[in-house]
């Protein structure tokens, strides 16, 4: 019975593991709870700086489409013979920009 004597008793033998389970678990679950509402902020931050950006996008958008119209216009002149779009056209490819006159719409002439 020596043997016996010395064996702790499983009753008192200390706190038990599953106390420390459940910190365990609480602070996991205080760590996700964390990430998740720190994503979801970096989220909303995201979609208010792409909101903030489609009017520059837009506005962008319209300058290149009106910057392509009048070099389009302004290589049809050249073509047609106009003496200053010419001189243009030539300033432009110095510095080795390249004007094209616009496509026309399956063969049909220009409504200009």
């Amino acid at each position: 019975m020596a043997v016996l004597e010395k064996l702790p008793d499983p009753r008192n033998s200390g706190p038990s593991l599953s106390i420390a389970v459940a910190l365990l678990s609480l602070a996991f679950l205080a760590a996700i709870g964390f990430q998740t509402a720190q994503l979801m902020r970096d989220h909303s931050d995201l979609v208010n700086v792409y909101a903030g950006q489609e009017n520059a996008v837009e506005q962008t958008l319209r300058l290149r489409n009106l910057v392509d119209g009048l070099a389009g216009e302004t290589a049809t002149l050249a073509q047609q013979g106009n003496r200053p779009a010419k001189q243009v056209l030539e300033s432009l490819r110095s510095q080795n920009i390249t004007l094209r006159p616009p496509a026309t719409a399956s063969g049909t002439p220009s409504a200009r």
